[in-house]
């Protein structure tokens, strides 16, 4: 699994990171097929996205260190 290469604090970011991509995802109606969310939700979901996709990028940076 990819989570392994991650230490504690980046499984965290990387676990955050997906559940507000998804969320994001889930509350666009031009990604998904949801019709009917409240205009509050459709406003707030390119947001989401975006904050998502930095998170899983920023994860990145909390790497176990190699053991040579």
């Amino acid at each position: 699994m990819f989570l392994k290469r991650f230490n504690r604090t980046g499984k965290v970011v990387a676990f955050t990171g997906m559940w507000i991509f998804a969320f994001g995802a889930a509350f666009n109606e031009t990604i998904s097929d949801v019709t009917g969310t409240p205009e509050l939700l459709t406003s707030f979901s390119i947001p989401l996205v975006v904050i998502g996709i930095a998170l899983l990028i920023g994860s990145n940076f909390f790497r176990k260190k190699r053991k040579r």
